[in-house]
């Protein structure tokens, strides 16, 4: 990872900005990509896809690897982007639009249940005339007994 670390650094240096502006422009929080290049620690792959993203004239082949032209238009005959990265790209992009599709209608389906389930609750806890609910009852014998003058709970245990 320390080598793709150097390679980070040195888009910076070639872009002439701070790791800092760099952490900023992809989305990263402060500090991310700095304190790892300073402990020399991996990085999550969302920031290595960021910064691919964010500067598509590096090739992403040489940030990950070393291998290969830095910049993408020094590549021999090809001074624009790869066909096979823009289909890999593409690609990602409608499975994640497939997965988001099913993570949604996941979450509605799982709404509809808990909407159904609250109904029933509320139809079972529906108060009725005859009784009181559960709080009135514990209220009325908290105050029952502080009328008495007794200190103890009503239905407390006593200890000999």
């Amino acid at each position: 990872m320390s080598n793709i670390l150097s390679r980070i650094q040195e888009i910076a240096i070639n872009e002439g900005i701070t790791i800092g502006a760099l952490e900023r422009i992809i989305g990263a929080s402060k500090g991310v990509l700095s304190r790892a290049i300073s402990n020399g620690t991996d990085i999550q792959s969302k920031w290595l896809q960021k910064i691919v993203e964010n500067y598509p004239h590096y090739s992403a082949n040489w940030i990950l690897t070393g291998e290969g032209s830095m910049l993408k238009s020094e590549i021999k005959g090809t001074a624009s982007p790869n066909t096979m990265d823009t289909a890999y790209i593409y690609n990602m992009y409608e499975d994640y639009k497939k997965l988001q599709e099913k993570v949604l209608a996941e979450k509605e389906r799982r709404i509809k249940e808990l909407e159904t389930k609250l109904a029933k609750l509320e139809q079972q806890e529906s108060p009725t005339t005859n009784s009181d609910s559960h709080a009135e009852t514990v209220q009325k014998k908290r105050s029952s007994s502080r009328i008495s003058g007794s200190s103890a709970q009503p239905d407390a245990p006593t200890i000999k």
